[in-house]
């Protein structure tokens, strides 16, 4: 009586271990997601793992409003290289921000549903326009003034010209001689020829 008893329970035991193993792969849906910055671009990574087959899984994974992807797949996303799954990788522009959302519809159920999202900042800053660029003040004038010259101006010795278009003479030097006493004698010569000259004619008058 105790052999069947203790047979019941290990028959029992193993239908539960054997339905729990079955039941495993079914419930064990793992979703993995992340978004960074790597280098000067926004990267995000999405693996779906152990989901249930037949192909009626979807996964729908959009940028804002663009849509990456929107497909049906299997027990992986993406499938499997060997016997291991990649991640799927989404590179962006790094100079703007990026909201990406994440939707999976499971196959065998809502509460195996995945939703998330996954917000980067701008991972690098956008090179400024042309028009936003700073241009040098133009100058007022391109024209420097000369720098003033510390010679001074040379001045001429030429007499200005005369009215009549020659120059006048140069002044006569001083010999010391006072010019008052040669107009006197001058004038005593003179004075002595003309009393000869009277003389003269009248002894040959007489």
């Amino acid at each position: 009586m105790a052999s069947r008893v203790l047979g019941a329970f290990a028959v029992a035991a193993t239908a539960t271990i054997a339905s729990l193993a079955l039941a495993t792969p079914a419930s064990a849906h793992t979703p993995v997601s992340s978004a960074e910055c790597v280098k000067d671009k926004a990267v995000l990574s999405v693996k779906l793992t152990q989901y249930a087959g037949g192909n009626k899984n979807t996964v729908l994974i959009k940028d804002g409003d663009k849509v990456l992807v929107d497909e049906k797949f299997g027990e992986n996303w993406p499938e499997k290289v060997g016997n291991k799954v990649e991640s799927k990788k989404f590179e962006a522009d790094g100079t703007v921000a990026h909201k990406f959302t994440i939707k999976v519809t499971a196959s065998d159920g809502s509460n195996h549903n995945y939703e998330k999202t996954h917000e980067t900042a701008a991972c690098v800053q956008a090179p400024p326009t042309k028009s936003s660029e700073t241009k040098p003040p133009v100058p007022s004038s391109s024209v420097s003034e000369a720098p003033s010259s510390s010679v001074p101006p040379v001045t001429t010795s030429a007499s200005p010209v005369a009215p009549g278009g020659s120059a006048p003479e140069p002044p006569l030097a001083a010999t010391g001689a006072s010019p008052m006493w040669l107009l006197l004698s001058g004038l005593g010569l003179v004075g002595a020829g003309a009393g000869t000259l009277l003389f003269l004619r009248r002894r040959r008058t007489a």
